[in-house]
């Protein structure tokens, strides 16, 4: 993996003839030099909006029931909340089985806005992810698997107001897609594991969003 900057301020040049000298002489040079930089290196991407530290529900929206894996749902929840809680961005996400039980048992769910079922569960803010595409085979049928878990995201307040959006600036929500590369149904690999794949890469790239990481060229 190369890297889309040269490595960040504290790497002294000394540090970095070392690497140099030990890669020259060792078998492994490739690899030491390539763990080195992904340590180090790498573009600092600041978080698109700093959500509060209070009560937040994660509501995944699947209105036209795409997800034909529902332990893609509840794995790319869990995803992102134990990222915010790793990155302390938030540690306070409501529970995947509260908001699932309220959307099971509460009479009129349906009909219930973004910000009234945050409000229900007693969040100050909701991040919301409306599905749009998902499959695992590149063609209905086809030999290969060849997945996307694609949708929209947005920030919302629950408190009473005319407008309660805030982020992005786009109404519909800021798109996220991830993707996975083709490979045989013979693999080895079942749908399952491929849609637990696809929400634990998609969760990582909507939480990355919200705090300040390092990004690669791949």
């Amino acid at each position: 993996m190369t890297t889309r900057s040269s490595c960040k301020a504290g790497v002294g040049g000394s540090t970095l003839l070392l690497v140099g000298i030990l890669c020259s002489a060792s078998p492994g040079c490739i690899q030491t030099a390539a763990l080195w930089t992904n340590m180090t290196g790498g573009d600092v991407i600041s978080p698109e909006f700093t959500l509060s530290k209070g009560p937040l529900l994660i509501l995944i929206d699947d209105p036209n029931n795409l997800v034909t894996q529902p332990r893609a749902i509840r794995k790319l929840h869990k995803e992102i909340s134990e990222r915010f809680l790793e990155y302390r961005v938030n540690s306070r996400v409501v529970p995947f089985n509260d908001w699932q039980r309220l959307q099971q048992t509460a009479h009129g769910y349906d009909k219930m806005t973004i910000r009234e079922i945050g409000a229900k569960l007693g969040a100050d803010q909701v991040l919301y992810f409306r599905v749009d595409r998902f499959t695992l085979h590149a063609e209905p049928g086809a030999p290969l698997f060849k997945g996307e878990f694609s949708g929209k995201v947005k920030v919302l307040s629950t408190q009473r107001k005319h407008d309660v959006r805030l982020w992005p600036r786009e109404r519909s929500g800021r798109r996220v897609s991830a993707k996975t590369k083709a490979q045989s149904t013979s693999s080895g690999k079942s749908a399952s594991q491929m849609a637990d794949n696809l929400a634990g890469e998609l969760g990582q790239k909507i939480a990355e969003l919200f705090y300040e990481h390092r990004e690669f060229a791949e």
